[in-house]
C-alpha cells in the first residue's frame, strides 16, 4: 500500500465521537478508500474516555495498527493521552471550546462552534460535523459525499438541523483544505462496484437472516448487544420475532422453546450471561433441539472489563453443560467468515439437532471493515424437518446409525411428538432403564462422527516451506495476517494457520497444516493459551511458544512483531 493513514477521534462518552467516525468512515469508503475502524470505550454512558480509530488505505486492510496521523481531540484528556502517538507529519484537530492547553510542536487546527458555524446555537453539531469536513479537507477528498451522508442521517430531524450539519461540514472542509497536509487521498480510484463498511456482528445478522432466522431472544449485554440490535433493526422487514427477555435464563429458554415449535431460533449473550444459560444448554442437548447461540467474549472473571475484548471463553463454552453432549463451536475472524459461519451454524444445528455456538468478541463485533457484495453471497435454505405421514409408530428419538432421529414438529401432523429432559426411551418417555440410557447416550454422541466430517475451517497463508508458523483462531485473523504480510515483505519465511471451526476439532486438517512446521507460535487473546491446550489434547501437537494478550485491547501487528523478536 502507498497510503496508510490512522485517524483517531477521542473524547468523553456523550461528546459525539461516533457521530464523527460513522459518517466519516462511510464517506471515505464511498470515495474509494479501504477502511478499517475500531472502537475503544469504557463501561459508562457519559464521561470517561473513548476513542475510535479509522485506518484508511488504497489497499485492503484487515487489522488496526499503532500510531496516529490525524488526532481529533474533543476534550483535553484526549490530547493529553494521545499526543505522543502523533506521527512527525501528523496534525491535531481540537475543539477550542474544550481544549485549553493547546498542543505545542505539533501542527494543529482549532475548531469551535463560533468558527465553524457562526451566528447559530448548534453547539456540538458544529464541532462534530466541522471536524468531519476538516478531515476530508486535510486529505483532499471532496465534501459532497459527506454532505449527502449527513442529509441522509439527519433528514428526519428537519431542514434546520440538516442545514447546520451541511454548513458546518462545508466550513470545516474549507478550513482543513486551507491548512494543507502531506496526506492526500485525491488519486484513489473509484471502485467498479460499491463497497460496504460493515462490522462483524452486522455481517452475522445478515447471515442469520439469510439462513431463515425468524426468532431471536436475548438480554442486552455488551458486546452481544450489537448483534441483537442489528437483527432487531431488520426484524420487521424480514419477519423476525424479537424478544428482549428479563434475563439470560429466560432468553435461552425462549429460544429452545421456539426451536422446538419449528422456528429457526437464535439467542446470545456475553461472559456472565452465559453462566446463566448453561442449564438450558443441557436441555437443548437432551431434547435434541436445534439452537444457535452467540457468545460474545469479554475479559472476566465475573463482570471483568465489560466493554473490552477477549478470547478467554473457549474452554468455558466447549465444556458448559451437564455430562457429555454433542455440539459445534465456530469462531469467525472476518465479517465474510461471520456471515458464512452463521449460515452454517443454522444448517448444522437443524440437521444434527444440536446446539451450535459462535464465539465472537468486542474487537470482532464492533470493528468495521471494507467489504464487497461478493463477500455475502446468496444462500439456499433447506429444512431438515420431516413432513408427511410416518410409517408405523413415530419415535422422536429413534436409534439410528448417524445418531440423528427423524424430527417432526408438534401440531403439524398426526404424530405425537414427545420430548423429555430426563433420560428417555426412543418414543420420548422418561425411563430409568440403564440399558436404554447407554443406548440413547451413545446415539447422541454418534452425531459427532458425522459432524466432524463437515468441519474444517482451517485457513493457511504464507510460504509452504517456512519453518515458523503462527497459529491463531477467531478474531486474531486480521492482526496475524498483517504480521505475516509485513514479514514476507522483508523476505522472512513465515506462514499462518487460522482456525474458525473449533469443535468437533478438525484434527486431520490441523495436523496436515502443521506437519512441516519447525516452530509453532500460538497467538491468543487469553492468559493461558486455551487453543494450545485443545490442540495438544486432540493432536498431541503443542506450540513451542505463545504470544498472549489479555489487557482487553486487540492484537496489533506491532505487538506481535515485538513479541516475535528473537524467534525468527
Amino acid at each position: 500500500m502507498t497510503i496508510d493513514l490512522n485517524i483517531l477521534i477521542g473524547g468523553a462518552a456523550g461528546q459525539g465521537v461516533h457521530s464523527i467516525s460513522a459518517p466519516l468512515g462511510k464517506a471515505l469508503v464511498r470515495h474509494g478508500a479501504h477502511v478499517f475502524t475500531i472502537q475503544d470505550y469504557q463501561s459508562r454512558i457519559r464521561g470517561g474516555h473513548l476513542f475510535n480509530v479509522i485506518r484508511v488505505s488504497d489497499a485492503p486492510l484487515s487489522s488496526p495498527r499503532l500510531g496516529v496521523d490525524i488526532l481529533v481531540a474533543l476534550n483535553q484528556e484526549t490530547l493529553d493521552l494521545h499526543r505522543e502517538e502523533v506521527s512527525p507529519e501528523g496534525i491535531v484537530i481540537y475543539d477550542a471550546s474544550q481544549v485549553k492547553e493547546t498542543p505545542e510542536g505539533i501542527k494543529s487546527l482549532a475548531l469551535s462552534p463560533d468558527t465553524v458555524l457562526p451566528d447559530t446555537e448548534a453547539g456540538d453539531i458544529a464541532v462534530n460535523a466541522g471536524a468531519c469536513g476538516a478531515i476530508l479537507g486535510l486529505v483532499n477528498v471532496p465534501v459532497a459525499g459527506l454532505v449527502s451522508l449527513l442529509e441522509e442521517t439527519f433528514g428526519a430531524k428537519g431542514e434546520e438541523v440538516v442545514g447546520w450539519n451541511r454548513q458546518a461540514a462545508q466550513n470545516g472542509h474549507k478550513m482543513g483544505k486551507d491548512k494543507g497536509h502531506p496526506f492526500s487521498l485525491a488519486d484513489i480510484a473509484k471502485p467498479a462496484q460499491p463497497r460496504l463498511l460493515i462490522a462483524g456482528h452486522e455481517a452475522m445478522a445478515l447471515g442469520a437472516l439469510a439462513a431463515g432466522l425468524n426468532f431471536i431472544s436475548g438480554y442486552p449485554m455488551t458486546p452481544w448487544t450489537s448483534l441483537f440490535t442489528a437483527v432487531s433493526q431488520r426484524a420487521l422487514e424480514w419477519g423476525v420475532v424479537v424478544e428482549q427477555a428479563e434475563d439470560e435464563i429466560a432468553a435461552m429458554g425462549m429460544a429452545v422453546g421456539a426451536s422446538f415449535a419449528g422456528a429457526r431460533a437464535m439467542t446470545g449473550t456475553s461472559g456472565g450471561g452465559f453462566c446463566l444459560m448453561t442449564e438450558t444448554v443441557g436441555l437443548a442437548a437432551m431434547t435434541e433441539t436445534p439452537l444457535v447461540c452467540v457468545v460474545a467474549m469479554r475479559p472476566g472473571p465475573s463482570t471483568g472489563l465489560p466493554t473490552r475484548t477477549s478470547q478467554g471463553d473457549l474452554e468455558f463454552v466447549l465444556f458448559a453443560g451437564q455430562d457429555d453432549s454433542p455440539r459445534a463451536l465456530l469462531a469467525p475472524g472476518t465479517p465474510a467468515q461471520g456471515y458464512a459461519l452463521t449460515v452454517k451454524a443454522f444448517d448444522l444445528a437443524e440437521r444434527y439437532q444440536i446446539p451450535v455456538f459462535i464465539l465472537t468478541d468486542q474487537f470482532f463485533a464492533d470493528s468495521q471493515v471494507t467489504c464487497t457484495a461478493k463477500d455475502f453471497p446468496a444462500v439456499k435454505v433447506e429444512s431438515a424437518v420431516v413432513f408427511g405421514p410416518s410409517e408405523g409408530a413415530y419415535e422422536r428419538y429413534a436409534i439410528t446409525e448417524s445418531g440423528v432421529s427423524p424430527r417432526r414438529l408438534p401440531g403439524f401432523g398426526p404424530e405425537l411428538v414427545v420430548a423429555d429432559s430426563d433420560e428417555h426411551t426412543p418414543d420420548g418417555h422418561l425411563t430409568e432403564d440403564l440399558e436404554v440410557r447407554i443406548a440413547m447416550h451413545d446415539k447422541r454422541l454418534r452425531k459427532l462422527k458425522g459432524l466432524v466430517q463437515e468441519l474444517d475451517g482451517v485457513t493457511v497463508a504464507g510460504r509452504e516451506d517456512a519453518g515458523l508458523t503462527l497459529l491463531c483462531w477467531g478474531s486474531s485473523f486480521g492482526p496475524v495476517k498483517e504480521t505475516l504480510d509485513r514479514l514476507q515483505q522483508e523476505n522472512t519465511p513465515v506462514r499462518m494457520v487460522h482456525l474458525s471451526e473449533l469443535w468437533p476439532f478438525p484434527k486431520d486438517a490441523v495436523t496436515k497444516a502443521l506437519q512441516n512446521a519447525e516452530k509453532i507460535i500460538g497467538v491468543e487473546g487469553n492468559a493461558t493459551g486455551q487453543l494450545n491446550r485443545l490442540l495438544r489434547q486432540e493432536t498431541g501437537i503443542t506450540a513451542d511458544r505463545l504470544i498472549l494478550k489479555y489487557d482487553g485491547r486487540p492484537f496489533t501487528p506491532e505487538y506481535i512483531l515485538r513479541e516475535l523478536k528473537g524467534q525468527i
